[in-house]
């Protein structure tokens, strides 16, 4: 499994990146609040010959990581930076959605994950330099996410795909081949498969460029996914997330790309992790867990809230 050669793809063009963001302009300039205003101003003082395609923006897509997000006061910084990510319909709260019993069952099972790879000698410091993607994948990451999808509380029809399976939201944005995420996490609901969650995985050993490539991919599926998802229900805006984590040497990054109340998409950095490949300090390990129990909590979330979405008016 090499990197993605994001060099090589070119999606679109100088003029294609100025009607978008003539069109986020738009969307920016009909809210009057503070926050807003401030980003209009500062989108429309971003000279569009120096975008290129892998910047967000260029996308309509702004990033809590961002130039002119980082440039805002520090009250509206914190505004932006606020998403209300983390019953019958649940919503992203602040609140665990399972019992404490639950996620001690959860607890377990990634224990006991690491437990077999910290005795697994593929991954002391000697060989670790020279593991491929492949076998990293699949006997780390893969098994990770596994042991977060266990025995989720919905009766829907899910899986987890690898291999680079060609995501069908991709695809059908392009108009023609759609990108391979590593894994995806996929729920079948009203005969439509939708991609909940996006992951792109490294080396152990992972290059700033790989690290760069896996990024800009993993916004651009979010991105594609949310205007997919939104062509078959309507889930609430300001709460409904895509997911895509990022694995970029022993790191795990989780993210999340909402739509909000004027129709821009946002793409927050929401916590990161150490994987602990070998026998760790009890912060690493902690923090590693806690980091999987939050992503298992949004994916639950994120499930109730697409099952309670509305149809549009020409799928009905």
């Amino acid at each position: 499994m090499g990197a993605i050669t994001t060099d090589k793809e070119v999606p679109f063009g100088s003029d294609q990146i100025e009607n978008n963001i003539d069109v986020l302009k738009d969307k920016l300039r009909k809210e009057s609040t503070p926050l807003y205003q401030h980003l209009y101003l500062a989108v429309d003082n971003i000279s569009i010959h120096e975008l290129t395609w892998k910047n967000p923006l260029a996308s309509q897509v702004i990033s809590d990581k961002s130039e002119i997000v980082e440039q805002l006061p520090t009250n509206l910084k914190k505004a932006f930076k606020k998403p209300n990510i983390v019953p019958e319909k649940l919503i992203h709260n602040g609140s665990w959605k399972e019992s404490e019993e639950k996620l001690s069952d959860t607890v377990k099972e990634i224990f006991s994950l690491l437990k077999d790879i910290w005795i697994n000698p593929a991954f002391n410091s000697d060989l670790a330099k020279s593991l491929n993607e492949g076998t990293y994948q699949s006997t780390v990451i893969f098994l990770s996410i596994r042991a977060i999808l266990k025995n989720l509380p919905f009766g829907l029809s899910s899986f987890i795909s690898t291999s680079e399976r060609q995501s069908d939201a991709s695809a059908d944005r392009k108009g023609k081949i759609g990108r391979k995420p590593d894994i995806m996490y996929v729920v079948k609901y009203l005969n439509v498969f939708f991609e909940i969650m996006y992951l792109e995985c490294s080396r152990l050993h992972c290059t700033q460029q790989k690290k760069k490539d896996d990024e800009i991919k993993l916004w651009r599926e979010c991105n594609d996914d949310m205007y997919y998802v939104r062509k078959a229900l309507k889930p609430e805006k300001e709460q409904f997330g895509i997911i895509g984590v990022q694995v970029a040497g022993n790191m795990l990054h989780l993210n999340v790309l909402v739509r909000d109340n004027t129709n821009i998409h946002r793409y927050y950095h929401i916590q990161s992790a150490e994987i602990p490949v070998q026998v760790s300090d009890a912060k690493i390990v902690t923090n590693f867990i806690e980091t999987l129990l939050f992503l298992r909590n949004i994916l639950i979330t994120n499930v109730s809230l697409l099952c309670h979405g509305s149809i549009p008016q020409s799928q009905r």
